[in-house]
């Protein structure tokens, strides 16, 4: 396994259009539940960003360098360096990551409701066009950055333990 200590920009690149294009996807997905779901879906991925880059990020051995979302060189902005041998092991990183977790839920959820109350083919399409944005999220992650990730490398990191890697 060959671990990057600064990740190529391709790579970034590509992981922002991915999360930027799910974002955008299920902002639409929530806004078809009313205006208060599209704000408790920003709420709950601005927490989720905030406590990732408090907890997670600061943790990380990637911490003021390139990793593969970029946050690496966010997090040295606003919050400082904690304990690396802490990495995947504080409750905080995982509520965070949770909360992103839950993020990703809530617009297949959302599209799973107004399924069931509106129009069937436009809500269908968005709903597939986000699943299939997501899964392509989760499987470039894995391949791109888990399999070049030190923290996926030692088994520190969750998302690098479900991807199973070598």
């Amino acid at each position: 396994m060959t671990c990057y200590d600064d990740f190529p920009v391709r790579i970034l690149l590509l992981n922002l259009v991915e999360l930027l294009a799910a974002l955008v996807l299920g902002a639409i997905l929530m806004a078809q539940l009313g205006w208060w779901a599209v704000l408790l879906y920003g709420a709950i991925g601005c927490l989720g960003l905030i406590l990732s880059l408090a907890y997670g990020c600061t943790r990380c051995g990637y911490y003021g360098r390139v990793c593969g979302l970029g946050l690496g060189k966010i997090a040295p902005i606003v919050f400082r360096q904690r304990d690396q041998d802490e990495f995947g092991r504080s409750p905080s990183q995982t509520v965070a990551w949770t909360l992103v977790g839950l993020m990703l839920a809530l617009p297949a959820a959302a599209g799973l409701i107004s399924l069931a109350t509106g129009p069937l083919l436009p809500g269908f399409a968005i709903l597939g066009l986000y699943l299939a944005v997501v899964i392509a999220t989760v499987l470039t992650h894995s391949r791109f950055v888990c399999a070049h990730c030190h923290q996926a490398r030692d088994k520190r990191c969750t998302l690098g333990r479900l991807a199973d890697l070598p």
